[in-house]
C-alpha cells in the first residue's frame, strides 16, 4: 500500500475514500470537510453500542453474583475495550484505511483479508437476523396485550406481514446510504429511545410495592459466578467493528477528538447498563429476573407499550448501521472496491436485506447459532486490535528500543491473550446453554428468540 506523506493529501485521500463528496480538486472541498461532528460520532458509538444487550442486562447482574462483582468486571473491562477502540482509530490512520478488513490485511498480509472480511460478514449478517427477529417479538407482544393471543389469524397483525411491512418502511431506506455520517440522525433517535427504556426500568424499581423474598445480593458465592458476566459485557459494548468506520467520516478526523468521542460514549453506555442492571435486579431479586427485563412487567400500560415499541424502533436505527460494516467485508471479500458504482452497491443491499428477513421470518429461533457466533465479538474488541497494535510497534521499532514500545507490546500481547481467554469461555458458556434447552440462553446478550405468542 502507499503511504501519503503529507497532511493536505492525507485529508484529501480521506475525503475520497473514506466520507463524503464533492470532487477533491475543487477550491471549496480543500477547505471544508464534511462528515460528522463530534456529538454525531458519539452518538452514532453509542447508537451501536447501547443495543438490545440493555435488556438483559438486570439477569447478567444476577448470574454474576451481585451488583459489586458485576460493576467491578464491567470497569475493568471497560479499560481495555475502550483502548481498543483508540488502538482501532490509531491504525487505521497508520495505514490509511477505512475498513477493519483493510487495515487488518495491511499488517497481517492480503491473505487475512479475507479471514478478517468473512469473520464480519458472518457476524454482521447474525446480527442482522437478530435485530428483525426482536422487531417481530416487541409487535407481538403489543398485539398480545391489545388484541388478545389470536392477534395473527388475523392477516395484517401475523407477524410475517408486520414484521415485513415495518422493516421494509423503517429500515430499508437507511441502508442504501454510501456512508454512515447520514446515519447519525436516525441514531439520536436510537439513543433517546433507549434512555427512555432506561427510565422505565428505574422508574418501575421505585414504584413496586410488594416487598422481596430473595433480596439482590452483593458478592458471588463462588469465584465461577464473576465469569457469568463476561460475555454480555463483550455484547454489549461490541462497537470496534463500526469504529474504523466512524472514524473514517468525522468532519475533523483527527485521534485525540475520537479518543475523546469513544472515552465519553463508553462512560454514557457504562452508566446506563449499571443503572439498568442494577434497578432491574432490585425489582426482582435474586434468581427471579427475566433474561428480557421487559418481559418481567405484565401490566397493561401506555408507559410500557412505549417501552416495547422503543426496542423495536431502537433495532431500526442499529440494523443499517451494521449493514453497512457487513456490506463493505462483503465487498472487500469479493476482492471490489468498496466504493464501488451504486447500482451494485443497491443490489448487495437488497439482497443482504431480502435474506435476513426472509430467515428471520421462516426460522424464529436462531439463538443457537448467534451464540456460537458470540466468539467472534471477542476477536473485534480484542485480538485483533492486540494482533494490529503488535504489528504496528513491530514495523516502527522492530529492535524494541523504546521503553514506550516495550510497554505497548506487552499491552498488545496482554489483549490478545485477554480475547483468547474471552472467546473461550464464550464458547463453554454457548455449548452450555446449547444443552440446557430448558433454560433462556444470556451468552448473546440478546434474549430467547422463541415463537410466536399467537395460538
Amino acid at each position: 500500500m502507499n503511504y501519503l506523506t503529507g497532511e493536505t493529501d492525507r485529508l484529501i485521500q480521506n475525503d475520497m475514500l473514506l466520507c463524503t463528496a464533492p470532487n477533491p480538486s475543487s477550491r471549496e472541498h480543500q477547505c471544508v470537510r464534511s462528515g460528522t461532528s463530534v456529538l454525531s460520532t458519539i452518538f452514532l458509538i453509542i447508537n451501536a453500542t447501547l443495543g438490545a444487550g440493555l435488556l438483559n442486562f438486570p439477569q447478567a447482574f444476577d448470574r454474576a453474583g451481585g451488583i459489586g462483582t458485576s460493576i467491578i468486571v464491567q470497569l475493568l473491562l471497560l479499560v481495555f475495550i475502550t483502548a481498543a477502540l483508540v488502538i482501532l482509530a490509531n491504525c487505521s490512520d497508520i495505514t490509511n484505511t477505512s475498513t477493519m478488513q483493510d487495515m487488518f490485511a495491511d499488517f497481517c498480509g492480503h491473505k487475512s483479508l479475507f479471514l478478517c472480511a468473512l469473520c464480519i460478514i458472518i457476524y454482521s449478517f447474525g446480527c442482522c437476523l437478530t435485530f428483525i427477529i426482536i422487531i417481530g417479538d416487541q409487535f407481538d407482544r403489543v398485539f398480545v396485550t391489545y388484541y388478545g393471543f389470536d392477534y395473527c389469524h388475523t392477516w395484517y397483525l401475523s407477524r410475517p406481514f408486520v414484521t415485513a411491512v415495518s422493516c421494509s418502511v423503517f429500515i430499508l431506506p437507511l441502508c442504501f446510504f454510501k456512508k454512515l455520517d447520514v446515519l447519525s440522525y436516525a441514531s439520536s433517535l436510537g439513543c433517546i429511545t433507549v434512555l427512555y427504556v432506561a427510565w422505565l426500568i428505574v422508574y418501575k424499581n421505585f414504584t413496586k410495592n410488594e416487598s422481596l423474598i430473595d433480596p439482590m445480593k452483593i458478592w458471588p458465592d463462588n469465584d465461577y459466578e464473576a465469569l457469568q458476566i463476561i460475555p454480555i459485557i463483550c455484547f454489549a459494548y461490541q462497537s470496534h467493528m463500526t469504529a474504523i468506520p466512524m472514524y473514517a467520516c468525522m468532519k475533523d478526523r483527527s485521534l485525540g477528538k475520537f479518543t475523546v468521542c469513544a472515552v465519553v460514549s463508553m462512560i454514557v453506555c457504562f452508566a446506563v447498563y449499571t443503572v439498568v442492571g442494577i434497578c432491574g435486579y432490585a425489582t426482582f431479586g435474586a434468581g427471579k429476573v427475566p433474561s428480557d427485563i421487559l418481559q418481567g412487567y405484565t401490566e397493561k400500560s401506555v408507559i410500557l407499550t412505549l417501552a416495547i415499541v422503543f426496542v423495536a424502533i431502537k433495532n431500526f436505527t442499529t440494523y443499517p448501521i451494521v449493514l453497512y460494516c457487513g456490506r463493505d467485508a462483503l465487498l472487500s471479500f469479493l476482492g471490489m472496491d468498496v466504493n464501488v458504482n451504486g447500482r451494485f452497491r443497491v443490489f448487495i443491499t437488497l439482497i443482504w436485506y431480502i435474506l435476513s428477513l426472509t430467515i428471520a421470518i421462516l426460522v424464529p429461533d436462531i439463538s443457537p447459532v448467534i451464540n456460537l457466533l458470540g466468539v467472534l465479538s471477542a476477536a473485534f474488541i480484542f485480538i485483533i486490535p492486540g494482533i494490529c497494535l503488535f504489528q504496528n510497534i513491530l514495523r516502527k521499532d522492530s529492535e524494541l528500543y523504546l521503553n514506550k514500545d516495550r510497554l505497548q507490546m506487552v499491552f498488545a500481547i496482554f489483549i490478545t491473550a485477554l480475547g483468547a481467554f474471552v472467546s473461550g469461555i464464550i464458547f463453554v458458556q454457548a455449548i452450555r446453554d446449547f444443552n440446557k434447552a430448558s433454560q433462556l440462553p444470556l451468552i448473546t446478550g440478546f434474549r430467547q428468540l422463541r415463537q410466536s405468542l399467537c395460538t
